[in-house]
């Protein structure tokens, strides 16, 4: 969206097109996700799912959920979450995201996920594509928290 007062496009857009940029960087067969971590209109870290960091990438010969449904037995995948690969990324830098912080994810994250932003202490979610949305831990774990939701249009 363009603000019509400055001519440029809105922080959320801004930042939501570099999570779709990171989401290019995944290595996983099944979906793409993207993940900037925000604090005060200024990136902390990004993050997308794939193979932890110097290990082998997963691949369809590699993939042991290739042919399950979405969801299903998440406990088999080698891949780290974009959410969570945000967090570890600042963690390494020793960048604190305590505070005001958003995350702008590509997809809205799966139940771990979602446990670990709120411990986090992360105030805001922005995100693109909804994810096991009729979860109902999840809508009550949401209610229960601080967590500032939102939809990207």
């Amino acid at each position: 969206m363009i603000d019509k007062n400055e001519n440029r496009i809105s922080k959320d857009d801004y930042f939501m097109k570099i999570a779709e940029v990171v989401s290019l960087r995944s290595t996983c067969i099944k979906r793409k996700v993207g993940a900037v971590l925000v604090k005060d209109s200024h990136i902390l870290s990004t993050g997308y799912n794939g193979a932890p960091a110097g290990l082998k990438h997963c691949t369809h010969e590699t993939c042991v959920r290739k042919n399950l449904k979405s969801g299903e037995k998440p406990e088999l995948c080698r891949g780290v979450h974009a959410e969570i690969n945000c967090i570890i990324q600042a963690a390494i830098h020793g960048t604190s995201i305590k505070g005001e912080t958003t995350i702008y994810s590509t997809t809205f994250p799966c139940m771990s996920c979602l446990k670990l932003l709120i411990n986090a202490g992360i105030n805001r979610l922005v995100y693109k594509e909804g994810y096991a949305m009729e979860n109902k831990v999840k809508e009550d774990l949401l209610k229960e928290s601080n967590l500032i939701v939102q939809k990207f249009r």
